[in-house]
């Protein structure tokens, strides 16, 4: 279709409630980069048109191919099905905002949390508490209602040792810190597992400049913590990011990206 050359995307964000607006730019930025080998995403909207004007039996259903190299792409970046869904969408609106239809029929979308899958976590995580290494400070989960919290799990040896996973989240955790940390209502707080005495964890503190809860689930010698969280299949390293009303939001077993953490902690935030 003439005139794509100069995609009104803007326009089609400003018809649309703010809320709406901020969520769906994301999604179609993300397109953008997605379908940047491609060609712009005007190409995108042209050949959908093209292809859906052909014959029947001549169509290649392009759109429906390309949405589903999206959702992979995105699903390869940690994106939660919820958001995936929401960004497959953005993009089927902005079509029809064109009067170009996509169906999303045979578009692979993954099914939401909580929507029957057997390895989805649980709507609400295990509320629990944990003492600061500091002696003082007390974290209770229950507490944090109206915020999102990262909790995150690690694993840390004799004389302090952690494996690569722990040493590149804290990187990622510290400079998620210090965009969110006292600016929005945002929370982190590290689990660890040290059973050995000399785990040396406020050396591990002041090496990685940690200044949110840092607390040991071994103090009591019971992983009381760990064992509720069973269901969500944490791995050393793991990070769980729960919404404001204490739901388990998304899970992170890989080491984080921390443009796709960010974005996803900017979503809950504004929910």
């Amino acid at each position: 279709m003439s005139g794509f050359e100069d995609l009104d995307v803007v326009g089609f964000l400003s018809s649309l409630r703010l809320g709406t607006s901020k969520v769906y730019g994301r999604g179609l930025k993300l397109f953008k980069q997605f379908y940047a080998d491609k060609g712009a995403v005007s190409d995108f909207l042209d050949f959908v048109e093209r292809d859906r004007l052909l014959p029947r039996r001549k169509r290649r259903r392009l759109a429906t191919e390309v949405l589903n190299g999206f959702v992979v792409w995105l699903s390869d970046r940690g994106y939660t099905p919820k958001t995936i869904r929401v960004y497959v969408g953005a993009v089927q609106s902005l079509a029809k905002y064109y009067d170009i239809p996509i169906s999303l029929r045979y578009v692979r979308l993954p099914p939401a949390i909580g929507g029957g899958s057997s390895t989805s976590p649980p709507e609400l995580v295990p509320t629990f508490s944990l003492k600061d290494i500091n002696g003082t400070t007390q974290f209770s989960l229950s507490q944090q209602n109206g915020k999102v919290v990262a909790i995150h799990f690690m694993a840390v040896g004799c004389s302090g040792q952690i494996y690569p996973i722990n040493d590149y989240q804290l990187r990622q955790l510290k400079t998620v810190c210090n965009i969110y940390c006292g600016k929005k209502p945002f929370f982190i707080v590290t689990v660890v597992v040290a059973t050995c005495p000399n785990s040396q964890l406020a050396n591990l503190r002041s090496n990685y400049n940690i200044t949110w809860v840092l607390g040991n689930d071994y103090d009591d010698k019971i992983l009381d913590i760990v064992n509720a969280y069973v269901a969500y299949s944490i791995n050393d390293g793991t990070v769980i990011l729960v919404d404001k009303n204490l739901r388990g939001a998304q899970v992170y077993r890989e080491e984080l990206l921390l443009s796709t953490v960010k974005s996803t902690i900017d979503e809950l935030l504004e929910a």
